[in-house]
């Protein structure tokens, strides 16, 4: 079988939340042995997100820990017992790579602060996700997705401008910073390799959305140089007015963007060429009037978004269908590349995943099993660390697995 590129890296995974899960899958995923540590009983915080499979609240079928955590063994540990700590101490030992995602503060309680880390294992790359990182004076502020979003400038643009702001799809940040950690890490890892010393980086999730690339970075750069805030816009406003981002049609919408460059293509193929020559029409004067609106609405009824988008994709010109999650997933060009790959899970069955986000041969992404039960993997990883069977019963015994 042909290697993974990860393969033989050891990754301790104590977070808690997505970011961190979401960089430790990158690494699972592309064949990296990842031990998911999580608290006995109740187990991560994604354990706990809806929506589960079946709509049926458990521990082994949340759909975000279903997704977040494929290609992970999973144990369990209390990091707060002495038992716990000990066990956790020799992991350490053996491993590359440790994300976790506590609170500075609590980090500090647990003893796992960089410098305690660093005497176990003088080579391992550690990486701590907090909300606005390791020091400063927000430092130990709660904090979520929503806040930090808002908190970042970028909601202040987004939205109509006699309304309130609005806010994204959820978690969007939380997935981008768990890929922004993931790279930090490999990063330091080759850097590890190179010279035996391990390194500890500091990620923060408000620094990780202010440096992205969602706009939010163009905004404050904007205002470095020019003052300006960027305030919210009106929809129709800018360079593409003379045509909507969206309009609906027989069965849903169509996103488009068409440039006065197009535009009189664009009429022709609506279906009004007689608006091609029309002074009324003229792409640099015209404006979305409830009229002109009337117009596209009329048009764009008559067919489907397929239809739409396939008519105007052939001519060369953008429109896509606006599509819900069943679109996406019984869509002809994701299955003929592949894209969902089905797992079987033994409690929440057969699901289909989103595959990796890129092509290689051979092929780098492989499900090698799915999201672990919670303390599915403990036997196993505290035999090799040379604990019995009685051993493993009395840390359950002592609540410390």
């Amino acid at each position: 079988m042909d290697k993974q590129p990860f393969e033989g890296m050891k990754v301790l995974d104590l977070s808690n939340h997505i970011s961190g899960s979401f960089c430790t899958k990158l690494f699972a995923d592309h064949g990296a042995d990842v031990i998911k540590i999580e608290k006995p009983g109740r187990g991560s915080l994604t354990r706990h997100i809806p929506p589960f499979v079946g709509d049926t609240p458990d521990l082994n079928k949340s759909v975000y820990f279903l997704y977040l955590n494929t290609n992970k063994k999973g144990i369990t540990l209390n990091l707060k017992s002495d038992a716990g700590k000990e066990v956790f101490a020799q992991l350490v030992q053996d491993a590359d790579i440790l994300v976790e995602s506590f609170a500075p503060s609590v980090s500090s309680a647990l003893g796992l602060g960089f410098d305690e880390i660093e005497k176990l294992n003088p080579r391992l790359v550690m990486a701590s996700i907090s909300n606005f990182g390791q020091t400063g004076p927000y430092r130990d502020f709660k904090a979520s997705d929503l806040i930090e979003y808002a908190m970042g400038g970028a909601m202040y643009s987004t939205g109509l401008p006699d309304r309130e702001p609005l806010t994204k799809g959820p978690n969007s940040l939380l997935f981008e910073t768990g890929m922004q950690t993931c790279y930090a890490v490999l990063g330091a890892y080759m850097e590890a390799r190179r010279d035996g010393l391990g390194d500890h980086i500091d990620i923060s999730i408000m620094e990780a959305q202010l440096a992205g690339c969602e706009r939010r970075s163009a905004n404050l750069l904007t205002y470095q140089y020019t003052g300006d805030i960027t305030r919210r816009l009106s929809p129709t406003a800018g360079v593409l007015s003379t045509v909507p981002l969206m309009l609906p049609c027989k069965d849903g919408h169509v996103t488009l963007a068409i440039g006065p460059k197009n535009f009189k293509r664009f009429l022709t193929l609506m279906g009004r060429p007689d608006l091609v020559d029309d002074p009324g029409w003229d792409p640099n004067h015209m404006e979305l009037s409830p009229e002109v609106m009337k117009i596209y609405r009329d048009c764009f009824s008559q067919k489907t978004k397929s239809e739409w988008s396939e008519m105007f994709q052939k001519e060369g010109l953008i429109c896509t269908p606006l599509s819900n999650p069943e679109d996406v997933c019984t869509d002809e060009h994701w299955t003929q590349r592949d894209f969902f790959v089905e797992v079987n899970h033994p409690v929440a069955g057969g699901i289909k995943y989103p595959r990796g986000a890129f092509r290689v041969e051979p092929e780098w992404w492989k499900i090698r099993m799915p999201a672990p039960l919670l303390g599915q993997h403990n036997g196993e990883t505290y035999r090799k660390l040379g604990y019995t069977n009685d051993d493993i019963k009395a840390l359950e015994a002592q609540g410390a697995i």
